[in-house]
């Protein structure tokens, strides 16, 4: 499966075309006026030819980490990549958006742009599959867009979803009193931190959770942690734990490993397993599914994914304790 959905799309005839737009979210249904203001940028990557595309293209809002802005080119190899695959993605060129304002609204502006008669998005998304998808603070961020939106949001997928301040009863990260609150905390996206403190264990659309064996994210997204996440979550859902990117290396998959190979990292290991979830969850695909679903999940036996758990394959263990509140300030 990795193999499969880890390469570009073998039999895309489109590539990837970028459009930066500042939106005026009051022109926008539904949307919400957030911290960064009425006007927000975006920046969009879609396939240059929906028509050769040939069906309507899913809609991935993605939110990114801590001033990893997109422009800045921190993940455009990932986000190619799901657009080789047919999708069509929205992210808000802004170093912070762990509130899940900027993400959800995203994903309505295209909403609004497929309707839009002027617009080069008019009847070429598919407005019913909308994926909100993140790294690290903007993890938080698509799982608040979610919370929000749930009604648009169809399904979840996250990277390295920092601890919040929940974890595993009696571990070092269930009662931290340096960090109680965990990694939310107040940004300009986030006037206070409860405006960042995203609760997983709400969630009713179908989630992958990505973390990694990583020294950074034993730390910032323990395993430990996610697995407690993962346990609380209301759909059949995903755990993945990646141990080397790219996968065959030597070279151990960590907190910023999602980031793209300009700056020092490789991401490659992640694509096969995140985009399969995608084509599984947004586009029906059968041969996606077989790596989450069935008496084999292939991402159980991947070795390079050690700890990975799925919803009812996995003998489902005793639900760990979690904090699913907004602890007290």
């Amino acid at each position: 499966m990795a193999a499969v959905f880890g390469v570009r799309n073998p039999s895309a005839t489109w590539h990837t075309t970028t459009l930066t737009v500042e939106v005026d979210l009051r022109d926008v249904p539904g949307a919400v006026v957030g911290a960064a203001g009425p006007s927000v940028p975006y920046q969009i990557f879609y396939p240059s030819d929906y028509q050769a595309l040939g069906f309507e293209s899913p809609i991935v809002t993605w939110g990114n980490g801590t001033g990893a802005a997109p422009t800045a080119s921190y993940f455009s190899e990932l986000l190619d990549h799901f657009v080789s695959w047919g999708f069509t993605v929205i992210a808000a060129d802004l170093p912070d958006v762990g509130s899940g304002v900027e993400v959800l609204d995203g994903a309505r502006y295209l909403v609004a742009e497929d309707a839009d008669q002027r617009s080069p998005f008019f009847g070429h998304l598919d407005v019913h599959k909308v994926a909100a998808v993140g790294f690290s603070q903007g993890a938080g961020g698509a799982v608040r867009a979610a919370l929000a939106g749930a009604s648009l949001i169809t399904t979840v997928m996250t990277f390295s979803l920092p601890w919040n301040g929940q974890g595993p009863a009696h571990s070092p990260f269930s009662d931290n009193a340096a960090f109680p609150h965990g990694w939310a905390g107040a940004n300009p996206d986030c006037p206070t931190w409860q405006a960042c403190w995203a609760d997983p264990g709400q969630l009713t659309q179908p989630t992958f959770l990505i973390s990694t064996h990583g020294r950074l994210d034993s730390v910032i997204a323990p395993p430990g942690v996610e697995r407690c996440y993962f346990e609380e979550l209301r759909a059949p859902s995903v755990q993945g734990v990646i141990l080397h990117s790219p996968a065959g290396s030597n070279r151990v998959a960590d907190h910023p490993s999602i980031e793209n190979t300009a700056r020092g990292e490789d991401p490659t290991g992640f694509f096969g397993y995140a985009t399969a979830w995608l084509m599984y969850q947004l586009r029906s695909d059968n041969e996606a599914a077989g790596a989450f679903t069935g008496a084999h999940p292939q991402l159980l036996a991947d070795r390079n994914w050690p700890g990975s758990s799925v919803s009812r394959a996995d003998g489902n263990p005793p639900r760990l304790a979690c904090d699913d509140r907004v602890p007290a300030t």
